[in-house]
């Protein structure tokens, strides 16, 4: 043990020393430790602040992005809207113009049918030809219409309308002869005779003015003015004697008493 001592106490400043040394470096180590583990933390909390940051303009960026779409989507939804809206006025459109377009047909039409009406029309009666105006043919066809009918009174309106409407009518001729018939049918012999005189005087060439005096004959004879009636059928026989009506005028004449 006296040996030990000694060596104790030569080793004793050396381990002061080493421990210090050791203490010193134990001290720089944690002291190291310390900066590095602040300097990890200060770079943590700046890349979270950063990525804080990044995720906040990123959520703006969205946002707006959201808020982009929304607007979008309205202003497809108005443009939708509006093509539809126009799509509508289109049909009222083309409705229209359809209407408009069937309106004016039917006005052509209407306009053709009336100048058509107006149009001159050649016609053929009792071997002559001519031209009336669609009026004057339904006016007088519906006289005669009313004719062989025995609708004496209606026959003689219309033909008498005709030559009121039309004195100069190319039917006149004919609607002199028919108007006499119509008298006739009435027993009015005196207006029956001065509408058959009228055709005879005036159209002596016409096809139907033998047979007007025969029927003037006739109504003098209704009449018992048998004087007028020799007369007329006399001038019937001279005037036509080639006629049928000539013919009949003499058949009648041989039965009709001498100087009445």
């Amino acid at each position: 043990m006296p040996a030990v001592q000694p060596l104790l106490g030569r080793l004793r400043p050396w381990v002061f020393v080493m421990t210090a040394a050791l203490g010193s470096i134990s001290a720089h180590a944690a002291l190291f430790g310390d900066d590095e583990a602040r300097r990890a933390i200060l770079e943590l909390r700046q890349l979270r602040t950063q990525d804080r940051e990044a995720h906040a303009a990123l959520s703006a960026q969205v946002d707006q992005l959201r808020r982009s779409l929304l607007e979008m989507n309205a202003q497809v939804e108005q443009l939708r809207a509006d093509l539809a809206r126009q799509r509508g006025q289109e049909e009222v459109l083309l409705r229209d113009v359809a209407e408009l377009q069937r309106r004016l047909k039917d006005a052509q039409a209407a306009q053709e049918e009336r100048l058509r009406q107006l149009e001159p029309q050649t016609v053929a009666v009792d071997g002559k030809t001519f031209k009336v105006t669609p009026d004057e043919k339904r006016v007088f066809e519906e006289a005669l219409a009313h004719l062989r009918a025995a609708d004496f009174a209606a026959g003689a309106a219309g033909l008498n309308k005709l030559l009121q409407t039309y004195p100069q009518t190319g039917y006149r001729e004919s609607a002199w002869y028919w108007l006499g018939n119509a008298h006739y049918g009435l027993r009015a012999y005196k207006p029956a005779i001065q509408a058959f005189k009228q055709l005879a005087d005036q159209a002596p060439d016409h096809a139907r003015a033998p047979e007007a005096l025969l029927s003037m004959g006739n109504c003098h004879l209704e009449l018992k003015d048998n004087a007028s009636a020799r007369k007329v059928l006399e001038q019937l026989v001279k005037q036509y004697p080639q006629t049928e009506a000539a013919q009949a005028a003499r058949d009648r004449l041989l039965t009709m008493p001498k100087g009445k």
